[in-house]
């Protein structure tokens, strides 16, 4: 009987069948399919066939992983209450916000109040906290843009003033040297946005040392 097995299972070998196909079929181990078809040759048709399975395969287990993954988030996001959407958030919890983002990304060191990044959508999100927490005067925004020799001047200026909502004629750029490196695919220039306020600078640093006491 496992000779007849054993001869079924090196025709659907030949055929292009998988180990696990032919396990299935004849209804026997996966290994001992291995151990009787693994050392076929296979014309390049049949190999063909088993490349194929194994794409099919790998494509089915990134899929699999995937729906995994977003599970995962989903169900943690479900259980997470932190800014969850239809909250109402007053003007001290802006001003938290605005602290921490600060902290991180602002500068610190010159009692300058000046926000540098490359992120357009954190540059937007502290300009809208800033704008939140405070009542602005949009005309005492200042912009620096630094760009390299690659990028074109005029569209950058574009971009980033939709981005932020400043106007273009507070903007100034500053073009960088040639490094010798090479272009960023997708890199829109670094934003340095300097607001003429030392007063809601200190508040922030106020509200950062209380946060360091929670250390």
């Amino acid at each position: 009987m496992s000779n007849i097995l054993k001869d079924k299972a090196i025709k659907l070998r030949r055929k292009g069948y998988s180990f696990r196909e032919i396990s299935e079929i004849l209804n026997v181990a996966k290994s001992t399919a291995g151990a009787w078809t693994r050392s076929e040759k296979l014309d390049e048709q049949a190999r063909a066939r088993i490349e194929q399975l194994g794409d099919q395969g790998r494509g089915r287990a990134i899929k699999t992983n995937k729906m995994k993954r977003e599970l995962v988030w989903r169900n943690i996001a479900k259980e997470c209450t932190v800014l969850r959407d239809g909250r109402d958030y007053g003007d001290n919890d802006y001003k938290i916000f605005l602290a921490l983002l600060y902290w991180a990304e602002g500068e610190k060191t010159r009692g300058k109040f000046a926000f540098v990044n490359s992120d357009p959508v954190m540059i937007k999100l502290y300009l809208s906290l800033l704008r939140k927490a405070f009542l602005i005067d949009e005309s005492r925004f200042k912009v620096w843009l630094h760009l390299h020799e690659y990028h074109n001047q005029e569209e950058m200026i574009s971009f980033w003033s939709k981005v932020t909502g400043i106007c273009k004629n507070q903007f100034s750029v500053y073009n960088k040297p040639h490094t010798g490196i090479n272009k960023k695919p997708g890199y829109k220039g670094c934003l340095s946005i300097t607001y003429r306020d030392s007063r809601i600078l200190k508040e922030l640093f106020i509200i950062v040392k209380r946060l360091r006491k929670l250390s």
